[in-house]
């Protein structure tokens, strides 16, 4: 039931905004949450990344403690959510980071890398004041309307989610990978560590392995489909574009509005509309998958 939008342009736009619009028109999809991860809507140096973290009341310590020496700046986003900007030297020493915040009580890594996640529960037209993401500029990047079927309704559990065993990949996805708790176990045996029990977890650390190992995105994908069962489609993005699958049955909606130098993929036509009055649309079909890179 959850909807799902990706938008991707070969030049800076205001991706913060057109993402806002598509999920505001799928918001029937849900009402536990929603969640955007957008790319390029910071001017980050080479050696500059982006944490951001839920709290709980005092934790700002060991937090601190925790990242002290590589803190340049800091941003309240809401009464429980800080968005730190850090200098460090690699993305090794991010992820290093991350997972000593993520064994704090009390500390929740929402995201953390060279784009901006921000995920929330209630309506899309509240988390998008909230957060202003309609003001955020950015090349490409994905949102999320949920209805959840599993897991707890928080922030945390709200897509996209996030593998940090390989950078700034972020997944949102509907339906339902039925095979997950078997996918889990393997990747689990490989290193991955999972942090929640969302079937979506399973598909970003699933593709963030097959990148990490050498993959392009496409067979990445295509792997994908022959090893996941269940009526699922998703949408991932990475610094250079977004991808869409859909499973093999083809039980789950995915379609997509193109042009030349930009790429839209929605759950319902309704929310393409928000880019395009007329199309032309296409409806994916079953085990397809496309790939959108936004540099030629």
């Amino acid at each position: 039931m959850c909807g799902i939008v990706g938008v991707a342009f070969r030049h800076r736009n205001g991706v913060g905004e057109i993402l806002s619009d598509m999920a505001q028109a799928l918001q029937h999809r849900g009402t536990d949450g929603c969640g955007f991860a957008i790319y390029g809507g910071h001017d980050l140096g080479k050696n500059e990344y982006l944490i951001t973290i839920e709290k709980l009341a005092g934790t700002d310590e060991v937090i601190y403690r925790a990242i002290t020496a590589e803190i340049k700046s800091q941003q309240k986003l809401s009464e429980h959510i800080k968005r730190y900007r850090i200098f460090t030297s690699s993305y090794d020493h991010v992820r290093s980071i991350i997972e000593n915040l993520n064994a704090i009580d009390g500390v929740n890594v929402l995201g953390g890398g060279k784009f901006e996640m921000i995920k929330d529960t209630g309506m899309v037209s509240d988390v998008v004041k909230k957060y202003a993401i309609d003001k955020i500029p950015g090349t490409h990047g994905l949102a999320h309307v949920r209805f959840s079927t599993e897991s707890c309704v928080d922030r945390f559990h709200a897509h996209p989610f996030q593998s940090f065993i390989y950078p700034d990949i972020a997944v949102v996805h509907n339906g339902q990978i039925t095979n997950c708790i078997k996918l889990r176990r393997k990747l689990q045996s490989m290193g991955h560590v999972f942090s929640t029990d969302n079937d979506t977890e399973v598909i970003v650390h699933y593709i963030a392995d097959k990148l990490k190992n050498g993959y392009k995105l496409g067979d990445a994908l295509e792997e994908s489909i022959k090893e996941m069962d269940g009526p699922f489609t998703y949408i991932i993005s990475t610094p250079d574009g977004i991808g869409v699958v859909k499973d093999k049955l083809a039980l789950r909606p995915g379609i997509i509005y193109h042009t030349r130098d930009m790429f839209t993929v929605a759950s319902e036509k309704v929310a393409l509309e928000k880019v395009s009055d007329d199309g032309p649309f296409e409806v994916l079909t079953s085990g397809e998958y496309r790939v959108f890179n936004i540099k030629r």
